[in-house]
C-alpha cells in the first residue's frame, strides 16, 4: 500500500521558504502573487496500516509545535476542484533519480521498529493565492522550482 504525507507549517508559523519564493517571483518582474505556502511530501510504501503512519507523521515527520500533517493512501486522489485564485505546483524526482532524502526517511522508519516499508520518495508542494495564469506558474515552475533534468511538475488550479 502506497501512502501520501503532507507536512506543512501551522498558520502561526512563518514560511520562510514561502516567503523566499514570492520575493523570487516578484524579482522576475511577474505581478499578481499574493502569498506562496509550501509543503514537504513524503510517499511511503510498503505493507503498513493507517495506526503505522500516524506514528511515523507524528513521533519522526512533523515538528508538533510549528507543522501539521495529514496523510491518505495514494490511490484515493480527491477530485481537483477549482477554488478561484488558489493553485497549486507539485514537484518531485524522476523516476530512476536517487532520492537521499527519501532513503533517509526509510531508514529513520526502520530506525522506529516499523521494518515493513519498502520504499519513501520526497517531493514539494506550492500553494499559490493570487492572479495567475497556466503560462506564469509554468515559468514560475521552470525557473525557480523545478530542475527539469531530474524533476517533474504538475499544475492545478485548487
Amino acid at each position: 500500500m502506497k501512502w501520501k504525507i503532507e507536512v506543512s507549517y501551522t498558520p502561526e508559523t512563518p514560511d520562510a521558504i514561502g516567503q523566499g519564493i514570492l520575493q523570487d517571483v516578484t524579482d522576475l518582474g511577474l505581478v499578481g502573487m499574493e502569498s506562496v505556502h509550501t509543503v514537504q511530501i513524503y510517499w511511503i510504501e510498503g505493507n503498513i496500516n493507517s495506526d503505522a503512519i500516524e506514528r511515523i507523521c507524528a513521533e519522526f515527520l512533523a515538528d508538533p509545535v510549528t507543522q501539521n500533517y495529514v496523510y491518505s493512501r495514494s490511490d484515493n486522489h480527491p477530485p481537483r476542484q477549482s477554488e478561484g485564485s488558489v493553485w497549486t505546483i507539485e514537484v518531485q524526482l524522476k523516476p530512476g533519480v536517487t532520492d537521499t532524502v527519501g532513503d533517509s526517511v526509510l531508514k529513520g522508519v526502520r530506525d522506529m521498529g516499523i521494518p515493513d516499508v519498502q520504499a519513501a520518495q520526497t517531493g514539494q508542494k506550492y500553494q499559490i493565492h493570487g492572479c495567475l495564469n497556466q503560462a506564469k506558474l509554468e515559468m514560475i515552475a521552470q525557473q525557480l522550482l523545478a530542475n527539469e533534468v531530474i524533476q517533474i511538475f504538475e499544475i492545478w488550479q485548487g
